[in-house]
């Protein structure tokens, strides 16, 4: 891959990250004219059209991430989601196999309880597609379902606190990172999501003691120093 197309696809995702959608498309289109034919550049505007309603576009281009990468959990989640919402629902149920039997590969199993983990870890990558599809309360309920197959893993729980979040229910998403953080002290991402609760709760100062917790367990954490630092001014401006 050359420089420029490079960077067409770094601009094209970060447009998608910060919810830019068109630029987006128009930056991951241009890269695909240059030769960028990749399976998560597909998956990409694949997530853009279902988000603009283009559902049969969509459906296009999760094919087409497929067809380049067949074990591609993500584009098969969100193939079955769309042939589902299409009302087209053996060929929903079909992709959600395909998606269930790529979770059998190596490294997307739990040790020591294989079904187990491929159960909860096909819910979770539900959960995280529902997520970026703005869908929080169809991404609380796998996250949910996730933990009830997988209780001890914290970062199921961490997300689900994420997704109770961004559907405004911040109180729960509170508890959810307090139990976390309960049974594992030590894990810097579940501190630096409650600094972010707390945050929008209004406590701040319990919110800066969440991410100084953090930031002294992983000193070089740039995102939790730049909440540190954004929460430093605005308390300074205050």
């Amino acid at each position: 891959m050359n420089s420029d197309l490079s960077i067409l696809i770094t601009i094209g995702k970060r447009a998608y990250a910060e919810k830019d959608l068109r630029q987006a498309e128009k930056t991951l289109r241009e890269a695909m004219a240059g030769g960028a034919n990749y399976p998560d550049i597909h998956y990409t505007l694949g997530l853009i059209y279902h988000q603009w309603g283009k559902l049969e576009e969509a459906v296009r281009e999760f094919k087409s991430s497929i067809s380049l990468n067949p074990e591609y959990t993500e584009a098969l989640l969100s193939l079955s989601i769309t042939l589902s919402e299409l009302g087209r629902y053996e060929e929903a149920r079909a992709a959600h196999q395909k998606a269930a039997d790529s979770m059998t590969r190596p490294g997307m199993m739990t040790p020591g309880n294989q079904p187990a983990g491929k159960i909860a870890n096909l819910h979770a990558e539900l959960g995280a597609l529902y997520l970026a599809l703005g869908k929080t309360e169809d991404a609380i309920e796998e996250y949910r379902k996730s933990l009830s197959v997988a209780p001890g893993f914290p970062d199921l729980r961490i997300r689900l606190a994420i997704a109770l979040r961004e559907a405004g229910r911040l109180e729960e998403g509170l508890a959810e990172l307090e139990k976390t953080i309960a049974d594992r002290p030590g894990v810097v991402s579940a501190l630096a999501q409650q600094g972010v609760i707390l945050y929008l709760l209004g406590r701040k100062e319990e919110a800066r003691g969440a991410w100084e917790k953090a930031l002294y367990r992983d000193p070089r954490n740039k995102l939790v120093q730049l909440y540190l630092n954004a929460l430093e001014r605005e308390l300074r401006s205050g």
